[in-house]
């Protein structure tokens, strides 16, 4: 009976890609609602409080480990607790308060983009023209994003969004090549989680460093309520398990092809549930930043696509020879 469940509810490695894509995706314009009525570092650090319980919750029965042991280890969630949540989401959600749910996710595509450029001086790798062609590409539609809509003081908040969003996806790129550094044995699911915790602390320290203070839940629409618990719950800590499960099945590199999802997943929910314009500048920027993280990718996109169809075609066939 059991068998006969598992291979009816199978999700192929694909499938739940997309899944996740629109899963992250969709919490960019659920953040325009919610920083419009919580203060920014506030909303994000609550966000992964409660998302790095969940997961370290998961962790506990899912690893053998649920405390870092090593100095070493410390710093590696220092990284991605610093750098990857505390940095990362500080540039989103304070860059939200001037520019769309939808053109923030295209920002953050650039992430693999500035990755592959800040690992030269870290990691001492080398790059080619394709590469360069590629960073400039991605870094001319974050460019593109920048154009006002109209008038000067549109330009101004436009472009201080885009910067601030393009500061934290730079922090998170300059986190997720440093970690690379570090060879260690800690569960992922045990790092991500104390490094949300240490993320969400760092966040709540630069809310009260900027003088914000939380509402009282009633105060709050019954639309951002409900955005508030998808970013924490659903995009948070349910994004980031079904996240741990597909780096499981195809590997960590293959799953940042969900970068290409995001930013479609916010321009449909934008569109289709809060009545938001798509201008052309959104477009053309993401055009751009998809070719730029396109030439760079390149090979890790073959690699990514082949490993997802191995991973399926593996997994049908070992539920067939089950089911037989």
């Amino acid at each position: 009976m059991g068998t006969t469940i598992q291979n009816r509810f199978h999700i192929p490695a694909g499938l739940a890609l997309i899944g996740l894509g629109f899963l992250w995706g969709a919490g960019f314009p659920a953040i325009d609602i919610v920083v419009a009525q919580l203060p920014p570092l506030g909303a994000a650090g609550i966000r992964y409080a409660v998302s790095g319980c969940i997961v370290l919750g998961y962790a506990h029965i899912a690893t053998n480990r649920l405390l870092p042991q090593t100095n070493r280890e410390l710093m590696s969630i220092g990284i991605v607790g610093g750098f990857m949540f505390g940095g990362y989401q500080a540039g989103l959600y304070l860059g939200t308060q001037h520019v769309s749910g939808a053109v923030a996710s295209v920002v953050t595509t650039m992430s693999p983009v500035v990755a592959a450029l800040v690992a030269v001086p870290i990691l001492g790798e080398s790059r080619g023209l394709l590469d360069v062609i590629g960073f400039c590409l991605g870094l001319s539609g974050v460019l593109v994003l920048a154009q006002p809509s109209t008038g000067t003081m549109s330009l101004s908040s436009t472009a201080l969004g885009v910067g601030l969003v393009f500061l934290g996806t730079t922090l998170f790129a300059v986190g997720s090549v440093t970690l690379q550094l570090f060879d260690d044995e800690l569960p992922a699911e045990t790092l991500q989680g104390w490094a949300m915790l240490l993320g969400a602390a760092l966040l709540f320290c630069g809310g009260i460093l900027r003088g914000e203070s939380l509402p009282t839940v009633q105060s709050l629409t019954p639309v951002a309520l409900a955005s508030l618990l998808y970013i924490t719950l659903v995009a948070g800590a349910g994004g980031y398990l079904l996240y741990f499960r597909l780096v499981q099945q195809v590997g960590a590199t293959e799953t940042t092809l969900v970068a290409y999802l995001e930013p479609v997943a916010a321009t449909l929910v934008s569109v289709l549930f809060l009545n938001k314009a798509i201008y052309m500048t959104t477009i053309v920027g993401f055009l751009a930043v998809a070719a730029g993280f396109t030439l760079v990718s390149r090979n890790t996109m073959r690699r990514a696509i082949a490993r997802l169809r191995t991973a399926d075609s593996t997994t049908n066939s070992t539920h067939r020879n089950r089911s037989n």
